[in-house]
């Protein structure tokens, strides 16, 4: 398999959206503990967990043979 043929079954898109999410969702998190919040800072991290779920899909070949 050459690069190419890689590079062509990677979302790119979907990856980097996920990505942006869970390193933002983090950041507000670690925010938010700091400032005491704890049940913001756990509804973030179901954020984080919705970011990398949509940067696997990303990962995924099957998403761009659809």
């Amino acid at each position: 398999m050459s690069l190419i043929d890689r590079r062509e079954r990677f979302d790119m898109p979907l990856f980097v959206a996920g990505t942006v999410m869970v390193l933002v969702s983090l950041g507000a998190a670690a925010w938010m503990l700091r400032l005491g919040d704890i049940v913001t800072a756990l509804g973030l991290g179901l954020l984080v967990a919705a970011g990398l779920l949509l940067a696997g899909i990303g990962l995924s070949p099957e998403t761009t043979t659809h």
